[in-house]
């Protein structure tokens, strides 16, 4: 299971459209919003053991910054929300005046491996194809793929990240705003379970559901976000969010589960690898069932190409 975050700065298009000098406010983004994610993360984990890696730099977008991480465990999800907001909040006080009105929204979602998702591999550079290489894509990304977990240090070969779960949280991002962290339907489902001491609640919203294009057949998405920032949860002028608000962990968790059971074969099944005493230690028969049949295609198809036998 992996977590993804957006961080994407607000109002960067025009005002690099107006400004003759705009690269040091741009690069300030990069460094400063890292900087504060990183330093946040080793102090919160100080003293802890039942906590994962920090989000690792996945890809920049533009001016969106995209991290990700493998879940740990139920603790882990909580505890990286929490650094997240705090270095949001901390990215904006460390703003100075000229950049006061770049500001950033962000959006945050899940999505589990090697099905319903998958990685993709690309080497950097001018690729050498072998014979069976060169007009064979399935092939060139099995071979990658083992080169990069071979040696993950390897800097010439490049891992992403793609499926139903990545495409709902980049639609996803067209509803977030800066004091609003859009969060998906699946990662709202996990957050709403028990969390550890320690490590309180997150203030999960749910206000009305809205149209994402292409996502569960077009069926409206329930619109479930987080404040950010101190105060209350601001009003904001979207008919979307104009509804009424439930801040009640119960009603949102029993709506998330129903959404869920409605359309569990395009919505992530939640499993954590590293879970113990929790709900999320059990993998639906149908997703292994999906990995043994994909990884016994994979290998007689590598055999017949290649004349390679493959034996584990």
């Amino acid at each position: 299971m992996r977590l993804f975050l957006s961080a994407d700065l607000v109002g960067s298009t025009p005002y690099k459209q107006s400004r003759q000098i705009w690269r040091p406010e741009i690069l300030s983004f990069y460094r400063n919003f890292d900087y504060a994610l990183q330093t946040r993360y080793r102090a919160f984990c100080e003293g802890r053991d039942d906590l994962g890696q920090a989000p690792e730099f996945w890809k920049s977008n533009g001016d969106e910054l995209l991290y990700t991480c493998e879940l740990a465990n139920l603790s882990h999800a909580h505890a990286v929300m929490h650094v997240w907001l705090a270095a949001l909040d901390e990215y904006r006080a460390m703003s100075d005046e000229i950049s006061k009105h770049l500001d950033v929204k962000s959006t945050a979602w899940i999505g589990l491996f090697p099905v319903p998702n998958a990685e993709v591999f690309f080497r950097r550079g001018a690729s050498d194809y072998g014979p069976h290489e060169a007009d064979d894509a399935l092939l060139v990304q099995s071979q990658l793929r083992d080169e990069w977990y071979a040696n993950r240090a390897n800097t010439q070969i490049v891992r992403d990240f793609v499926g139903p779960s990545i495409d709902t949280g980049f639609r996803l991002g067209s509803w977030a705003s800066p004091r609003r962290l859009i969060v998906s339907v699946d990662l709202a489902f996990l957050l709403t379970g028990a969390y550890s001491k320690g490590i309180g609640p997150l203030r999960l919203h749910l206000s009305g559901r809205d149209t994402l294009k292409g996502i569960i057949g077009n069926q409206p998405y329930p619109t479930i976000w987080i404040p950010v920032g101190g105060g209350p949860a601001p009003i904001e002028p979207d008919e979307r969010l104009l509804g009424h608000i439930s801040t009640d962990r119960a009603t949102i968790r029993s709506h998330c589960e129903a959404i869920i059971e409605q359309n569990y074969k395009s919505i992530t099944p939640l499993y954590l690898a590293g879970a113990r005493y929790e709900d999320y230690d059990w993998v639906p028969p149908y997703i292994l069932d999906r990995i043994l049949r994909l990884w016994e295609e994979e290998v007689r198809y590598r055999t017949d190409r290649t004349g390679v036998v493959i034996l584990d």
